[in-house]
C-alpha cells in the first residue's frame, strides 16, 4: 500500500520519500512501483493500436490512413517513458526516519496495529517540522487515539486509501475529535487534485466510527459470505460465483478477501469489536481467525481461502 501511495504521488509530480524497516522491503516496494509503471506506459503506448484493430476487426473496416492518424491523436499516450522516469526519479528511498525533517505530509501505511502506529508517529513527532500534517492511513483504528500520541492532533486525520490505490479513487478522509477544519480542508483539497493511473481521485469526509464507511459496509458482506460458508450454504468458490454472476461483484468475496489480506481483515475485526465493546455481528465466524494464525494471509504469502502459485 505504501508504495502504490508513493506511486501516485510520484506520478502527480510530488518529491516523496518511501521509508520502511529495511533496505530489502524498500528494494521490492521500488520494484512493484517500476513494474507498475511500465505497464501503465505500456497500456498507453498500445491504446491507439488496439483501438484501430478493434475498428476493423469489430465492422468488418479499413480505415483511411488520416482515421487512424486522428485516432493516434485522440488516444496520444497519457503516460510515456518520459513522465514514467521522471515519477520514479523523484521517490528517495530511506530507512531513517530523519529523513523526514522537513516534509509536509506524512502518510503512514504500516501493520494495522495501533500501538505499533503510536510508537511511530511518536517518533516522527520529534523529527518532523511542526507544520507538517500527520496521515495515516489506517482502515478501522481510532483517529483521536493515534493523534494522540503527538503533539498536533489538530494536524493529525485520517487518509484511508483502497487498494489497490493505483486504480480506485475513493479516499476516506477521517478528522479525528481534535482535528482542525483548516486541515481536513487542505487534506481534501489535496487529494481532489492528485489522480491515481486512471482516474482523478475521490476524497469523502467520513465520521470518525468503526470501520468508517466502506469497512462497515464491506465488513457486513464479508462476514455474511464467511457464514454462509461456514454453514455450508454453499461452497466457496460458489459464493464467490454466485456475487460475481448474481450481484454484479468484480470479484467474489473471498477472491476479494485474499487480495485485501486475511490479517488487514482480521485486525480490522479485532479493533471493531474492541470500540464497540464486544462483538458487533450476530452470527460468529471463525475461518477469519483460524487462517490469521495459519499464517495464510491471502495472495501475498501464496496462500488464503485460496491457493497461489
Amino acid at each position: 500500500m505504501g508504495s502504490k501511495i508513493a506511486e501516485i504521488m510520484a506520478l502527480n509530480g510530488k518529491d516523496v520519500i518511501l521509508s520502511d524497516i529495511s533496505e530489502e522491503i524498500l528494494n521490492k516496494g521500488i520494484a512493484s512501483i517500476e513494474q507498475s509503471l511500465a505497464e501503465l506506459v505500456r497500456f498507453h503506448m498500445q491504446k491507439a493500436e488496439k483501438e484501430i484493430r478493434r475498428l476493423e476487426n469489430d465492422f468488418g473496416l479499413k480505415l483511411t490512413e488520416d482515421q487512424i492518424k486522428r485516432i493516434h491523436e485522440h488516444l496520444k499516450p497519457t503516460y510515456d517513458e518520459a513522465r514514467k522516469q521522471d515519477a520514479f526519479k523523484r521517490i528517495r528511498l530511506t530507512t531513517s526516519l530523519e529523513e523526514f525533517a522537513n516534509v509536509d505530509l506524512v502518510i503512514e501505511a504500516i501493520i494495522e496495529v495501533a500501538q505499533v502506529k503510536k510508537e511511530l508517529f511518536n517518533k516522527l513527532d520529534a523529527i518532523c517540522d511542526r507544520h507538517a500534517v500527520f496521515a495515516t492511513n489506517t482502515s478501522s483504528l481510532s483517529i483521536t487515539e493515534l493523534g494522540a500520541s503527538t503533539k498536533r492532533a489538530s494536524k493529525f486525520l485520517g487518509v484511508h486509501f483502497f487498494n489497490p490505490p493505483t486504480t480506485l479513487p475513493l479516499v476516506e478522509v477521517i478528522p479525528g475529535l481534535e482535528t482542525s477544519e483548516e486541515t481536513v480542508n487542505d487534506a481534501i483539497d489535496f487529494i481532489s487534485g492528485l489522480r491515481n493511473n486512471r482516474y482523478p481521485l475521490q476524497p469523502i469526509r467520513v465520521k470518525e466510527v468503526p470501520g468508517f464507511l466502506v469497512n462497515r459496509i464491506l465488513g457486513a458482506m464479508l462476514h455474511e459470505a464467511f457464514a454462509c460458508y461456514e454453514e455450508g450454504v454453499a461452497s466457496m468458490r460458489d459464493i464467490d460465483l454466485a456475487m460475481k454472476a448474481g450481484a454484479g461483484m468484480p470479484m467474489g468475496p473471498f477472491e476479494l478477501a485474499d487480495m485485501i489480506g486475511i490479517d488487514v481483515l482480521y485486525n480490522v475485526q479485532q479493533s471493531i469489536k474492541a470500540m464497540e465493546g464486544g462483538n458487533t455481528t450476530p452470527k460468529p465466524i471463525h475461518i477469519l481467525r483460524k487462517l490469521y494464525h495459519a499464517g495464510r494471509l491471502g495472495k501475498k504469502t501464496g496462500r488464503g481461502f485460496y491457493e497461489y502459485a
